[in-house]
């Protein structure tokens, strides 16, 4: 039926439409893995980067997504170097002095 062939066309377009989402934002240009599980692994961890990305854009009140991309992985990676000082008994606070004076 006619319905049934729109429908199976929108869904497949919604499909495209998410794939270009990723090729653009996340230079996803190629699977690295053939198989069923790697493909998932992948796809899976690029949505949770999109919903994060997302997430960061909406709550920075950022328009486009290049620079709230990058924006979001650098404070991300200063996460991620906070908590690494912090588990391993340093003082976070000396990294941000260290990176305000390499700033200046």
């Amino acid at each position: 039926k006619a319905e049934d062939v729109t429908e199976v066309y929108r869904r497949r377009w919604d499909i495209e439409v998410f794939f270009k989402f990723i090729k653009q934002l996340f230079n996803f240009s190629h699977l690295v893995n053939r198989s069923e599980n790697g493909i998932k692994v992948v796809l899976y961890v690029t949505m949770i980067a999109a919903i994060l990305l997302s997430a960061y854009k909406k709550e920075t009140k950022q328009p486009g997504y290049k620079i709230p991309r990058l924006k979001f992985a650098a404070d991300l990676e200063a996460e991620i170097i906070k908590y690494l000082i912090i588990k391993c008994g340093g003082d976070p606070e000396k990294m941000n002095a260290i990176l305000l004076c390499n700033s200046s």
